[in-house]
């Protein structure tokens, strides 16, 4: 059994045990005969008092135990399955993806230090995530800001900052949740949104089966996109989304799940000093405290749980 619920299932039954005891003493009281007014006014009086407070614990512990039954932050994502239905095709947004990187480079500069490492342990994750036969693509961008970000089809950018700041487990960190992103194909659902993904899936002819449009037409309409901040952008469910499966991809590829947390507290510390460096997604919502919060919280349900259980998710 969950610890989790079994503590949360004893103090259920604390409560009720409270209220029954509460309940059998204000009825004995209501029995008893009338007899000796003013001891009777007292006593009832007494109980009247008990039983207000004995109300006043039960409401309190059942609001407590209600509040700590509906915690999880992560709840409406467990057991959650990912595919590309109702979206653009695998292939597709492979193909647009190189096409987003194609503008992005445009605009970027890449380095190769810290490639190698970045590469390594990126493809570890990768291979435990919840898309691991998908082509991924790391890159490190030059950059003072502490930011990494990811499009459709996999790649993944980082900056050269983020790298020089962060150890193995806080890298895996920020990578297993890029890749949390591509699992989710968050970016292909906003894109979806903003009726984006229509127009791009027309100019491949997934969806009529005409090709029509010219690749200069492929490139404008890539370029507008990257230059929207779109791809970068994402809503706080999913920044939380990324958060739970970022999490438990990087404990399965070995690394130390606290490296997510104390990848935030650096970022915590730098942004009192330095906010400017701060890329979007540590800016972005949920704020960072939260962030943090939710990811100790799922790291004990992981440490709770049995491997084989977790093996079989």
């Amino acid at each position: 059994m969950n610890p989790l619920n079994s503590k949360r299932n004893g103090l259920l039954a604390a409560i009720i045990t409270l209220a029954i005891t509460f309940s059998t003493l204000t009825l004995a009281s209501a029995q008893q005969p009338q007899q000796r007014s003013q001891n009777t006014e007292s006593q009832g009086s007494i109980i009247s008092d008990i039983f207000s407070l004995g109300s006043t614990i039960v409401s309190s512990a059942v609001s407590s135990a209600t509040g700590s039954l509906q915690s999880d932050p992560y709840e409406q994502f467990r057991g959650a399955r990912y595919t590309n239905a109702g979206l653009m095709n695998e292939r597709d947004e492979i193909r647009i993806g190189n096409q987003f990187h194609v503008e992005v480079s445009k605009h970027v500069q890449y380095t190769t230090a810290g490639q190698e490492r970045v590469n390594r342990i990126g493809q570890r994750v990768a291979r435990t995530s919840l898309r691991p036969t998908l082509l991924y693509k790391f890159h490190v961008i030059q950059s003072r800001e502490l930011n990494a970000f990811s499009t459709p089809g996999g790649h993944i950018y980082v900056t050269d900052a983020l790298v020089n700041v962060a150890n193995d487990d806080e890298l895996a960190s920020v990578l297993s949740h890029e890749i949390g992103h591509v699992v989710a194909r968050h970016s292909l659902k906003r894109l979806q949104q903003t009726q984006a993904l229509g127009d791009l899936a027309n100019i491949f002819g997934s969806i009529t089966g005409i090709a029509g449009q010219t690749a200069g037409q492929l490139g404008t309409a890539a370029a507008q996109v990257v230059a929207s901040g779109l791809l970068a952008s994402h809503s706080r469910d999913e920044e939380r989304e990324a958060d739970f499966l970022g999490v438990h991809g990087m404990a399965k590829a070995g690394f130390d799940p606290n490296g997510m947390v104390t990848m935030l507290q650096k970022v915590q510390q730098i942004a009192h000093s330095e906010p400017d460096i701060i890329g979007s997604i540590f800016s972005d919502h949920p704020d960072t405290q939260e962030r943090i919060d939710n990811t100790q919280y799922e790291i004990a349900r992981i440490r709770s749980t049995p491997a084989r259980t977790r093996r079989r998710r």
